[in-house]
């Protein structure tokens, strides 16, 4: 048993001396003339990666990993990150509100000088924003295609199961408005009827009554005059001076029977006046259409209903009434409700919806796909983008780096770089250039 510690004692420190040896003899070639790989590597390394101070004149958020890129650049690869954050405001780790950081630069950053600076950037942060990245031009009319090919295929089979359920659906809601408006106004007959009395004065007498009066009888007078003078001398050619004269007399006369003018007068309407307007029925219709285009093209007409117009709905009491109104029968009627949801929960109505749900199911799936991506494949560039900024709170800010463009590489490379570069901000949100959603392809 002591022999066996002794062997393990002995191994141990053997193994010590071989590690102290071996270091020795790094450090001797570390200080040698001859620079060793191992001197190579420590010095491209350091010469590589750049740590520079940025400095900004309020605060500004700013997160550890926040990437710096080259303006007007079609790389996505960052030249640098924010490593370290000083000055924080923040209880979050690796996100503030400072007015000072660290960036380290990579070797593909061109050398700084006195004068340049970075920019401040941050991404847009709105729904609008959120609609815009997830729907793209392209990823807009991939959809759409997808949506009109499923119509075009489906669509005979699901308007014919849908449309008995929602031609019944609006039947029933538009007997209930139809029933609720009549309450609703009646209901408010009082204060109807006190707008009217203030409008008969400030708006009918004033403003309709001359306008009917100057504009649109006379125009009426001209386009109906002819035709009206036509018809009446056709119908006066058929009236019987003798038929109607005589059976006046024995209407006057004591005699028995009576009111044969009124029945001459009858059979003279059904059988001769009537036929006489029913051959004039399209000149009637044409002539309808000829008086209200020549109305509606008045200016006067135009002008002056416009302005009755904007002042009765301007007019805040007839606004109130009008919201009260429609919150009663629309917004808060209780009844249409009910009767909507028993009809669309009838089931004619659910068997109308499962048909359409089966026939639709595959677009669903394939527009879900399109936005999201699929559990066996990975998600969508615009969907990532989405997450990274909204969720994980990522690519929201990064900066650029400006340098003086007319300077030479090897002037710049034999004055020594600033340690800190000011920060400017910039005017409004942009996209920053992230790998994934640029190439969507």
């Amino acid at each position: 048993m002591r022999q066996n510690l002794e062997f393990r004692a002995i191994i141990g420190m053997l193994i010590w001396v071989g590690i102290v040896a071996v270091g020795i003899i790094f450090a001797r070639q570390s200080f040698s003339r001859a620079p060793t790989a191992t001197t190579l590597i420590a010095q491209y390394v350091g010469n590589q990666r750049r740590l520079v101070e940025i400095r900004m004149e309020d605060y500004q958020l700013v997160a550890t990993g926040d990437p710096v890129y080259l303006p007007d650049s079609d790389s996505v690869a960052p030249i640098g990150v924010v490593t370290r954050l000083e000055e924080a405001d923040s209880t979050f780790k690796g996100l503030a509100w400072v007015t000072k950081a660290y960036v380290t630069l990579y070797g593909a950053a061109p050398q700084i000088a006195d004068g340049d600076f970075m920019m401040y950037h941050s991404a847009p942060d709105s729904s609008a924003w959120v609609l815009q990245t997830m729907l793209p031009p392209e990823k807009r009319r991939e959809l759409t295609k997808l949506i009109v090919d499923s119509y075009q295929k489906n669509q005979d089979e699901i308007l014919k199961a849908l449309r008995p359920v929602v031609e019944e659906s609006l039947r029933r809601a538009s007997d209930v408005i139809r029933d609720d408006l009549n309450r609703a106004f009646e209901a408010r007959e009082d204060q109807i009827r006190l707008i009217g009395q203030r409008y008969q004065t400030e708006l009918i007498e004033k403003e309709i009554v001359p306008l009917i009066r100057d504009e649109i009888w006379p125009i009426v007078q001209a386009e109906c005059e002819p035709l009206a003078n036509q018809v009446g001398a056709e119908i006066w050619s058929q009236v019987s001076v003798f038929r109607f004269g005589w059976r006046y007399l024995y209407d006057q006369a004591p005699l028995p029977d009576k009111n044969l003018t009124e029945r001459e007068f009858k059979r003279f309407v059904d059988e001769k006046a009537i036929p006489v307007l029913e051959g004039h029925l399209n000149e009637f219709v044409e002539l309808q259409k000829s008086v209200i285009k020549k109305i509606s093209q008045n200016e006067k007409v135009r002008l002056t209903v416009a302005r009755s117009l904007k002042v009765v709905v301007n007019d805040p009491e007839v606004q109130d009434l009008l919201q009260e109104v429609l919150q009663e029968v629309f917004q808060n009627n209780n009844r249409l409700k009910g009767v909507l949801e028993q009809h669309w929960q009838s089931p004619e109505a659910l068997r109308a919806i499962a048909l359409a749900n089966e026939r639709l199911e595959p677009t669903i799936t394939e527009i879900g796909i399109a936005l999201f991506g699929s559990p066996r494949k990975q998600i969508t560039p615009e969907f990532a983008r989405v997450l990274r900024h909204r969720i994980l709170h990522k690519d929201s800010q990064w900066f650029t780096l400006h340098t003086a463009a007319q300077d030479s590489a090897n002037s710049r490379a034999a004055v020594p770089e600033p340690k800190s570069l000011p920060v400017r901000i910039a005017d409004s949100p942009a996209e920053i250039p992230y790998a994934p959603a640029r190439n969507r392809n």
